[in-house]
């Protein structure tokens, strides 16, 4: 399976370290000051809904499609049944980078292997049903999850088609072209393993390289039905028992030692100032620290775990604190590396039964952990998931801060503030429309009651 194979090649090497300095929130300076000291605190600014002026959405500029993926894959016969999930980690790549479509990662998923279906002798047959010493060569994967935005959304019906440059032979593509076909990196070495991250087959090397490109297919199968003009978090759920409890992991951006100016360590500081400031009294925390507020009725608590807490999602050390942030709080924000999605961090923990909302700030936060976390709550009736589809370079205190700052004004004013203005809200925060949530579309919740029956 690809995830066992990646995540064992990272523990192995000791490639995850590395990783880590090229990807986590902001994907870039390991130290420093928190970008967030230059924001005004947003939970002294005024969070009123603006106006009908801003036409935002779920994501504000985009929409989330299914697209089924076409094509060949050669090489060793052992290995052509993990050959449609590792090209289309390079279909990924190679769409993500041009800024219209983002696909789902396939690297994470357990089953990849299983979702090709294969043409043999004109028909297509589902892996587990192929014919006696059957030949791969042409697959198709269905029902990939992806989200289009800008230009790319625009009049998309089902039988829209793209596409993208691809290996034929994914296995080889560092024996064959060395780094003819690779972007650089400043944190990242190359290798086979990670050569679909830096895939870029329009260099000029790349073209008289041994390596063999094909034009992968991806046409939209379906287009989900657009939302409700107005879907709301689960108000009501998260404010039954008169308390809200949130958790911001403040990730390691650094290498080695956990420092005093890493930016996990400066972003908590300044958002623990920012909560005293909003009149957040800091209390007694059984892990972290905590600052507590009463707002209209509800005691609203936020938990901030520091580096030390939890580094991020290699920090085997502390997963019993992962744990303790997903069981006993309702708003998880997690700020750090995203491994390439080569971590199972978030596959690994047990979920709690209750409506839960998680705001996922890694980079690619949407490709790669959108799948494991509605699967560890076993549906979208227990969560909604916030993410960006692009490499995030925002901090915690950008992305979380305007949500529970917003929140907050929701919480004062009827439980009025939607997930469209919660969206608006980080995005005037972070600069851009790369954050949408998922899982959505059917809340019940409402101001004047609920919508389901």
């Amino acid at each position: 399976m690809l995830k066992k194979t990646l995540t064992r090649f990272l523990v192995s090497t000791g490639l995850a370290a590395s990783l880590a300095a090229g990807l986590g929130a902001g994907c870039g300076a390991p130290t420093g000051d928190d970008p967030g000291t230059s924001m005004t605190n947003p939970f002294l600014q005024d969070q009123s809904n603006d106006g009908k002026e801003d036409t935002a959405y779920l994501n504000p500029d985009g929409i989330e499609v299914e697209v089924d993926l076409e094509g060949d894959v050669t090489g060793p016969a052992y290995r052509l049944a993990d050959g449609p999930a590792e090209i289309g980690q390079f279909a990924l790549t190679y769409l993500r980078k041009r800024g219209d479509i983002y696909l789902e990662s396939l690297a994470e998923d357990s089953t990849a292997d299983d979702r090709a279906e294969w043409k043999v002798n004109d028909v297509w047959y589902a892996a587990n049903k192929l014919p006696a010493n059957a030949t791969l060569k042409h697959f198709r994967m269905r029902g990939i999850n992806a989200v289009l935005l800008f230009a790319a959304s625009k009049g998309v019906t089902v039988g829209k088609q793209f596409t993208a440059t691809v290996p034929l032979n994914p296995f080889t593509v560092m024996t064959d072209a060395d780094k003819a076909c690779a972007d650089e990196d400043d944190h990242l070495g190359l290798d086979q393993s990670i050569y679909w991250y830096m895939w870029n087959p329009e260099h000029t090397g790349c073209k008289t390289s041994k390596v063999k490109t094909q034009s992968l297919s991806v046409t939209v199968s379906k287009t989900n039905s657009k939302s409700r003009a107005s879907v709301y978090p689960e108000w009501d759920r998260l404010t039954a028992d008169k308390k809200v409890t949130s958790v911001i992991l403040f990730g390691q951006i650094g290498d080695g030692e956990i420092a005093d100016d890493d930016i996990g360590m400066t972003g908590m500081r300044t958002m623990a100032s920012w909560l005293k400031q909003a009149k957040f009294a800091e209390v007694t925390a059984p892990l972290g620290r905590r600052f507590s507020k009463l707002v209209n009725g509800i005691t609203v608590e936020i938990d901030l775990y520091s580096p030390h807490e939890f580094s991020g999602l290699g920090d085997f050390e502390h997963f019993a604190n992962f744990q303790k942030a997903l069981s006993e709080h309702e708003i998880v924000a997690y700020d750090g590396h995203s491994m390439l999605g080569a971590s199972d961090f978030w596959a690994k923990p047990s979920y709690p039964s209750n409506y839960q909302v998680y705001l996922y700030g890694g980079c690619l936060g949407y490709e790669y952990y959108v799948r494991p976390i509605l699967n560890g709550k076993g549906s979208w009736d227990k969560v909604d998931i916030m993410s960006s589809v692009v490499e995030v370079s925002a901090g915690a205190n950008e992305f979380a801060g305007p949500f529970l700052a917003k929140m907050l004004w929701s919480l004062q004013n009827g439980n009025k503030a939607s997930w469209r203005d919660m969206l608006v809200a980080v995005r005037k925060s972070v600069g851009d429309s790369t954050f949408g949530v998922s899982g959505v579309r059917d809340n019940c919740f409402t101001p004047s009651g609920t919508r389901c029956k």
